[in-house]
């Protein structure tokens, strides 16, 4: 592949990741791709190698029937191109099923598709995500992808996911909280991509890593939200397959308890503490330790200062 070839893909990928939205962009970078490599098909997405089973997310497909991801999901365990490159950082490699080292059920499929050819690779998502971004390329006709093809495809790939990265953090970013960070997350609450300050700031959270995963996979399974000491985590659907995580960090009312929150309200409302106890039919020196806690979490000196500090008016 000529330098030239190489240096205007990049700046038409950088400018398509920085001006399009995520979908307009994987449209273009397929026709930018076509113009370097030749091919009719192609799929493309994320994956990750987890308990002995691959996972697909955000996967698409290019001149390909719907069938054809359940088709190729069901010929994984046989896929020549997981068998090669699942531990390696970087991988591609051509294919030709009708002739190649493939056993007859992956050659059927690949049949049943018109696959002549397959050029297929991947490259480790940086920072903190255990995804790949892979990509095949498929032929129906004309000559094989060569061992050259495939060395320059190992070389265009990490463009191809540092422009898609960009395009998507672009996208995370625009959807996080005003001064907060986002991720999305798989459903086994894996990261697939992050703003670049959401791992900071769940290592400032402190929780041990258990913990931690329990509360992600539970706000990746449906939406909700957790409040910690130092972030807000508010979870919704992005896709069939991804959920958006907005983290923030959370307002003196988001450290309180439920029952806090109704106590703090009645107290600076003017209440006093036997006047709520017998509102919630509970005793005063229950409502004496509610109103300890308020002060601590909130480290309000007075009731003014917690009237302050609240954004209450008494």
């Amino acid at each position: 592949m000529q330098a030239a070839l190489l240096s205007d893909l990049v700046l038409r990928l950088t400018d398509s990741a920085m001006n399009s939205a995520v979908a307009e962009h994987q449209s273009r970078m397929v026709e930018f791709l076509r113009g370097i490599t030749p091919f009719d098909m192609a799929w493309w997405g994320w994956s990750n190698f987890s308990r002995g089973r691959i996972n697909l997310v955000r996967s698409v497909t290019h001149g390909l029937p719907r069938s054809f991801e359940s088709a190729v999901r069901a010929v994984s365990h046989v896929d020549p191109f997981i068998r090669h490159g699942r531990n390696l950082p970087v991988f591609s490699m051509a294919l030709s099923p009708a002739d190649g080292p493939v056993s007859n059920e992956f050659r059927a499929f690949a049949a049943a598709y018109g696959l002549k050819s397959i050029l297929n690779g991947h490259c480790r998502l940086r920072e903190e995500s255990k995804y790949n971004f892979f990509m095949s390329l498929y032929r129906r006709e004309g000559p094989d992808f060569t061992l050259q093809e495939a060395g320059d495809f190992r070389i265009i790939l990490l463009h191809l996911e540092q422009s898609l990265s960009l395009s998507l953090r672009a996208e995370i970013r625009g959807r996080a909280p005003s001064g907060g960070e986002a991720a999305l997350l798989d459903s086994s609450a894996e990261i697939v991509r992050a703003s670049r300050g959401f791992h900071p700031a769940l290592v400032a959270e402190g929780l041990q890593p258990r913990r931690l995963t329990a509360i992600l996979r539970r706000l990746s399974l449906q939406p909700g939200n957790w409040t910690g000491a130092e972030v807000t985590l508010t979870s919704e659907p992005y896709a069939d397959d991804l959920s958006l995580i907005r983290l923030s960090k959370p307002g003196l009312w988001d450290r309180l308890a439920n029952q806090e929150r109704k106590v703090a309200e009645l107290y600076l409302s003017g209440l006093t503490m036997t006047e709520i106890a017998a509102s919630f039919r509970v005793s005063p020196h229950t409502v004496r330790n509610q109103i300890s806690a308020i002060y601590r979490k909130t480290g309000a000196s007075g009731k003014l200062d917690l009237s302050r500090r609240l954004e209450t008016i008494l």
